[in-house]
């Protein structure tokens, strides 16, 4: 998608995985030390596959502690997947990163025409929903899993 890429360390990472945003944590594996190394290398390597043609961006706070992760990485020829993991931070500057994420969609979809971002949320998350939707994500009831709703962020062809 983008060729844009801030550098984002190990440490960045691990501080997000040990201060974990309450609202994300169920989603990520972080219960002991041995789940969190794994959660690492998890998200190491959804970012080196963004490396390849898709995107990712860190945003920190003002005295530098990382804040939140964003991610994309292509899944097949114009379709790509994105992921997000967020720190305690986001209590605090969470509608900042929002406004910067739907921003940074509709740039993505002004360059990238045709391509559609994907994302899953709980059905019973609704927060998680109205997010989607104020991002700019719309629920597709075909890709549902489970209890997991399918939301697509589309640029127009």
């Amino acid at each position: 998608m983008s060729e844009h890429h801030d550098e984002i360390s190990s440490t960045d990472i691990m501080y997000i995985l040990e201060n974990p945003w309450e609202k994300l944590q169920w989603e990520w594996k972080l219960d002991n030390e041995s789940e969190r190394q794994e959660t690492l290398q998890f998200i190491k390597d959804l970012l080196k596959l963004a490396q390849q043609g898709g995107y990712s961006k860190i945003w920190k706070t003002p005295d530098g502690a990382p804040l939140a992760i964003v991610g994309g990485y292509k899944v097949d020829d114009k379709k790509y997947a994105t992921f997000f993991v967020s720190s305690k931070h986001m209590e605090e500057y969470g509608m900042q990163i929002s406004f910067d994420m739907r921003k940074i969609a509709k740039e993505l979809a002004e360059q990238f025409k045709g391509c559609s971002i994907s994302q899953y949320a709980e059905a019973d998350d609704t927060d998680r929903i109205s997010w989607y939707k104020f991002l700019g994500y719309i629920h597709k009831p075909e890709g549902d899993i489970g209890n997991e709703l399918y939301f697509e962020y589309a640029s127009p062809e």
